[in-house]
């Protein structure tokens, strides 16, 4: 579900396989993510590339990974966010709640973004 490269102080997540965060993995996801918050002072870039839909319950998983991040002195970023994501984002009024970079090619996008 989720791939995750470690380096130091910084990780780089993607979803693979699936082009949408919904119900149906949410919570693994939140999971997953939760743990890489947990130790203070790393950067989590969280690759959205191809990922065309995000529903309430994969946005609250955002959200509440975003705020633990920020409790304990971690980050979440997100990165890539497609057109209809970004959308989402304005619909739902949450824009300034997230950290998004912008990039350019994916390897290089998220190694960027760690820099």
């Amino acid at each position: 579900m989720l791939k995750i490269a470690k380096e130091e102080n910084q990780c780089r997540v993607e979803l693979f396989q699936v082009n949408k965060l919904n119900t149906l993995f949410s919570e693994l996801v939140k999971q997953q993510l939760i743990e890489l918050v947990e130790e203070p002072g790393i950067s989590v870039v969280f690759n959205l590339e191809g990922i065309h839909f995000i529903d309430s319950s994969g946005f609250d998983v955002l959200l509440e990974v975003s705020d633990r991040a920020r409790e304990v002195g971690s980050q979440l970023k997100l990165c890539n966010i497609t057109d209809d994501v970004r959308e989402l984002i304005i619909l739902m009024e949450l824009e300034g709640r997230f950290e998004c970079l912008t990039c350019e090619n994916t390897r290089e996008k998220i190694l960027a973004a760690l820099d």
